[in-house]
Formats: structure tokens, C-alpha cells, sequence
């Protein structure tokens, strides 16, 4: 296809495709566009090369890659529509880029939490007793951590299941981590979720 201005090319009928091809990185808590990381594609209008690729269908029935600050001219619906697109397709970038590093924090955490599962902890001990109006209120340990009895009661199974979760916990912060497993699936989750809504916010916006 020729490169012609846009007052001069065929309208747009159609927007076809919206892709914001740049790696991000996160600087500051904010996930910025890496200038160059793209893939490089030539307008069919101005002639300069894009990372944001936009694919439309023109009233000639031909196919063209235009930036998607190349729309000047057409009708303010698929400037409108060419904006929202374009915008919706940054944030898919950002988003996919956000939900890999968060697939991968999951995965590291979890192996970490597996392995410290498979550690064997030390016995209880108890530390020191002290006088209640309900009985003896124990202080039992487990290595560096330890946990209180509720009065007359001892270690019963609750008290000691948070002893030992006490010292799992500790063993996985030493690891590097500052939450639980959970967290980060529960991150993972939201951005995926986030991700499939502005997929089909893109897709209503392609005509």
C-alpha cells in the first residue's frame, strides 16, 4: 500500500486489532512502558514505525497498520472508539506484565511454604507455668517461638497447632517472604480477573 496523509487515505471502517507491544517494568509501585522493547512496525500513514500497533479495515476494502495517533480526519465514533482502545490495550499490557511476576512470586512462595512443611520441627517445651483464677497458664516453646495457654486448659490441640504454625511462619520469613501463600494466589487471581474484564472491555470496542 502507498503511504498517504490521512486526509488523503481511505477511511476507517473497521478497527480490527489494538496491541501495545512494549515490555514494562516496575519503577516506584508503577509498571512504565520500556521505550524500544516493542516490536518496530511502519504506519501506512505517516510512515513512522509504532510500538502500539492498530490494525484497521478501510473503506476500500484494503487492510492497514496505522499509530494510533494517525486517526486525525475520521469520524469523532472511531476516534472515540480508537481512543478508548488504544488505552484499554496499554492497561492489557500492564496488566500481563504485572500478572507474570505475581504467577511467579505464588510460585516461589509456595515452594518455600512445601519446603518448611517438610522440616521437622523442634518438640515443645514447656517454659514456665503461672497461677490463674482458671488453673496454671502456661508459656510453651518451640525452638524461637512460643505461644500462651488459656488457664487449665495446657497445650490442648488448638494451642499447639498455633505453636507449630508460630515456627513455620518464622522459618518461611527467613526465607524472604512477608505473606502467606495465599496472598499472592489471591493476587494472582485479582489480576487475572482484572485482566479477562479488559479483554472484554478491547473486544467490544472492535467493530
Amino acid at each position: 500500500m502507498s503511504k498517504m496523509s490521512a486526509s488523503l487515505s481511505p477511511a476507517i471502517t473497521r478497527i480490527l486489532d489494538v496491541r501495545d507491544t512494549r515490555d514494562r517494568i516496575e519503577i516506584d509501585d508503577r509498571w512504565v512502558p520500556v521505550p524500544g522493547s516493542g516490536e518496530l512496525r511502519p504506519c501506512d500513514r505517516c510512515c513512522r514505525e509504532h510500538e502500539i500497533h492498530v490494525d484497521v479495515e478501510l473503506s476500500d476494502g484494503t487492510r492497514a497498520n496505522i499509530g494510533s495517533g494517525c486517526a486525525r480526519g475520521e469520524s469523532m465514533e472511531v476516534q472515540g472508539r480508537l481512543k478508548s482502545a488504544v488505552s484499554a490495550a496499554k492497561t492489557r499490557s500492564r496488566l500481563r506484565a504485572e500478572l507474570v511476576v505475581a504467577k511467579d512470586e505464588y510460585d516461589h512462595a509456595l515452594a518455600a511454604w512445601r519446603e518448611v512443611e517438610e522440616l521437622r520441627a523442634p518438640l515443645p517445651e514447656l517454659l514456665e507455668a503461672i497461677p490463674d483464677s482458671h488453673g496454671m497458664r502456661q508459656v510453651w516453646g518451640m525452638g524461637d517461638v512460643n505461644v500462651w495457654t488459656l488457664g487449665g486448659r495446657g497445650l490442648d490441640v488448638e494451642r499447639r497447632q498455633a505453636l507449630l504454625n508460630s515456627w513455620r511462619n518464622r522459618r518461611y520469613a527467613e526465607r524472604g517472604f512477608k505473606l502467606q501463600p495465599y496472598s499472592y494466589k489471591q493476587r494472582v487471581e485479582d489480576l487475572t480477573n482484572r485482566l479477562k474484564k479488559i479483554e472484554r472491555k478491547l473486544s467490544t470496542l472492535m467493530f
